[in-house]
C-alpha cells in the first residue's frame, strides 16, 4: 500500500509546490490592485503598449526554446489585448470566449510540435476549427442545457447577485468544465509549461467576464494590462525553468545530472567528501533482461541513493555511475551513511515477470498465477575526501575511483575508503 501511495504523494507534492505559489502570487497581485487602484492607474498611465510588448517578448523566448504551445498561448492572449472600436454582437463575444477557453484546453492536452511550416499550419487549422465549432455549437448547447441552466441561474443569483451579473450560467458551466479538465491534466503532467497554460486559461476567462461588466469599464484596461503582463512573465519564467530542469536534471532517473554536479562543486568549501558508486554487473544485467529493465534498475538505484542521509547530495555521473557529495564531512564520518544505503539497495527485491505478457490471451485456457522472478542488484562504493595532497575536485574523484576499483576487486557490494 505504501509503495502504491508513494508516487501519488510525490506527484501531489510536486503539484502543490508548483500550483499554489502561482495562485498566491496572482491573489496578492489582485489584492494589491484592489487596495491601490488609483496608485496603479497612475503608474500605468500611457503604458497601454506594455501588454503587447510583454506578450511579444514571451513569445520570442518560447519560440527560441521550441515551446510552440506557449507561442500560441501568447497569440490567444493577444486576441484579448487587442482593443477595437467596433461593437461586436453578444454572439460573437460568446464565440471568442468559448474559442479561447477550449483552445487553452487543447494546448494543455497537446504537446510542443516545433515550428515547421506543416506543424504551424496544422495547429492554426485546429484553432480555426475550434472557433468555428464554438460558433456552430453554442446556440444548440444553450437550447439543450436551458432547463438545468435555469436552476443554476437561480442558484448563482441567490448565492451572489454580483457574481450573476458578472457571468452567465452557460459561461460558468463552460468555465467549470474547462478548469476541471485543465486541473486533471496539470495533476497528471505537472510541469511549469502546463501550470502557465492553466493560469492562462483561468485568467483569460476572468478578463472576459470582468471586461463585460459596466462597472469595470473604467478599470478594465489597467487590470487587463497587469494580468497580461503577469501572464507573459509567467510564460517566460516557465520556459526558462523547464529548460533549466532539462539541463541540470537527469531525464531518466530524475536526480541532478553531471552538469549540476560541476556547478555544485563550485559552491563547496575546503572540507567535503566524494563518493563514487557503480552498479555491479550492470552490463550483464542489461544483456540478460533487456534495456527497459535496466532503465528501471537505474531509476531504482538512483531513488535509493537520492535518499542517502548525512547531508549527502546525489548526482548521476554517467551510465551506471553515481556521485554523492557530502559537504563539511570527512570520509570516516560519511562511511556509515554510505554503508546504510548500500545495504538498502542490496536488500531490495526486484520482481520480474518470467514470461512476456501474451498479446491475445486464450480465454478458454485456465488462468495461471502471475509468477515473477525475484532478482537483486548491488552497488559498490569508493570514498575519498579533500586533503592538502588532493585539493582539486578532479583529484578527489580520481582517488574515489581508485577506491571504487578496490571495492570491485574485493568482491563488489562493499564500501572502500581511499588511502590518502
Amino acid at each position: 500500500m505504501t509503495t502504491k501511495l508513494s508516487p501519488l504523494l510525490s506527484r501531489l507534492t510536486d503539484f502543490c509546490w508548483l500550483f499554489f505559489p502561482t495562485l498566491l502570487f496572482f491573489g496578492a497581485l489582485y489584492g494589491f490592485y484592489s487596495y491601490n487602484t488609483e496608485l496603479i492607474k497612475a503608474w500605468l498611465q500611457n503604458l497601454w503598449w506594455l501588454s503587447y510588448a510583454s506578450l511579444a517578448i514571451a513569445a520570442i523566448i518560447a519560440w527560441q526554446f521550441g515551446r510552440s504551445r506557449l507561442v500560441y498561448a501568447c497569440l490567444l492572449l493577444l486576441l484579448i489585448a487587442v482593443k477595437t472600436k467596433l461593437a461586436f454582437p453578444p454572439e460573437l463575444l460568446e464565440v471568442k470566449f468559448s474559442g479561447i477557453l477550449f483552445s487553452f484546453v487543447f494546448l494543455m492536452f497537446s504537446r510542443d510540435k516545433g515550428f515547421s511550416g506543416l506543424n504551424v499550419l496544422f495547429s492554426l487549422l485546429i484553432f480555426a476549427t475550434i472557433f468555428v465549432l464554438s460558433w456552430l455549437s453554442i446556440p444548440l448547447l444553450q437550447d439543450y442545457a436551458q432547463p438545468w441552466l435555469t436552476s443554476l441561474d437561480s442558484l448563482i443569483f441567490e448565492l451572489s447577485p454580483e457574481l450573476r451579473a458578472l457571468v452567465s450560467p452557460f459561461n460558468s458551466a463552460l468555465l467549470l468544465v474547462s478548469l476541471l479538465l485543465g486541473l486533471v491534466r496539470l495533476m497528471v503532467k505537472t510541469d511549469n509549461t502546463h501550470n502557465a497554460l492553466y493560469f492562462g486559461l483561468a485568467l483569460s476567462a476572468f478578463m472576459h467576464f470582468y471586461g463585460n461588466t459596466a462597472s469595470a469599464a473604467e478599470n478594465n484596461t489597467d487590470l487587463g494590462l497587469i494580468t497580461l503582463v503577469s501572464l507573459a512573465a509567467l510564460f517566460g519564467y516557465s520556459v526558462l525553468k523547464d529548460s533549466f530542469t532539462m539541463a541540470f536534471k537527469d531525464e531518466l532517473t530524475g536526480i541532478p545530472s553531471r552538469r549540476a554536479l560541476m556547478q555544485f562543486v563550485q559552491t563547496l568549501g575546503r572540507k567535503y567528501t566524494v563518493v563514487m558508486s557503480d552498479i555491479d554487473h550492470f552490463k550483464k544485467f542489461n544483456d540478460t533482461y533487456g534495456h527497459d529493465v535496466g532503465d528501471e534498475v537505474l531509476k531504482l538505484v538512483a531513488s535509493k541513493l537520492n535518499k542517502v542521509s548525512g547531508g549527502g547530495k546525489t548526482f548521476r555521473f554517467g551510465g551506471e555511475e553515481f556521485i554523492i557529495i557530502f559537504p563539511r564531512k570527512t570520509a570516516t564520518e560519511v562511511s556509515p551513511f554510505v554503508e546504510m544505503v548500500r545495504q538498502t539497495i542490496a536488500d531490495y527485491d526486484i520482481a520480474l515477470r518470467t514470461k512476456p505478457r501474451p498479446p491475445k490471451p486464450n480465454k478458454t485456457a485456465p488462468k495461471k498465477p502471475n509468477t515473477a522472478k525475484i532478482v537483486k542488484v548491488t552497488s559498490s562504493f569508493g570514498i575519498a575526501q579533500r586533503t592538502k595532497q588532493h585539493p582539486e575536485f578532479a583529484d578527489i574523484m580520481k582517488q574515489a575511483d581508485i577506491a571504487l576499483y578496490a571495492a570491485k576487486k574485493g568482491g563488489r557490494n562493499c564500501v572502500r575508503i581511499a588511502k590518502q
